[in-house]
């Protein structure tokens, strides 16, 4: 199993947390000073370059005016609807080889 770092679930956060910041009105600069870490920080939050504990996540939410557990939800939705897709494109095409 690869590291969380590289993981498609890791990429589906960091765009949400891109987006919430954005849906703020929240520049990277605006957010950390907001949080008490450096712009680098939430740049390499949003590269994937550092990953999150959850006190992190938490505060960083607070900044933005988003709730927790709503956009824990939302990140759930999102890896839900993505592994369908990828079933859906895994599908089977044409007939099953024959064994002998």
């Amino acid at each position: 199993m690869p590291k969380t770092l590289y993981r498609p679930e890791n990429t589906l956060l960091r765009n949400q947390l891109r987006s919430a910041r954005q849906a703020a009105g929240l520049t990277q600069v605006d957010l950390s000073a907001a949080i008490g870490k450096s712009q680098t920080f939430v740049s390499d939050v949003e590269r994937g370059v550092r990953r999150l504990d959850t006190i992190e996540l938490w505060e960083i939410c607070r900044a933005m005016g988003v709730d927790l557990t709503e956009f824990i939800a939302e990140f759930q939705e999102a890896v839900e609807s993505s592994r369908t897709a990828k079933v859906k494109k895994a599908k089977p095409s044409g007939s099953p080889r024959k064994r002998n």
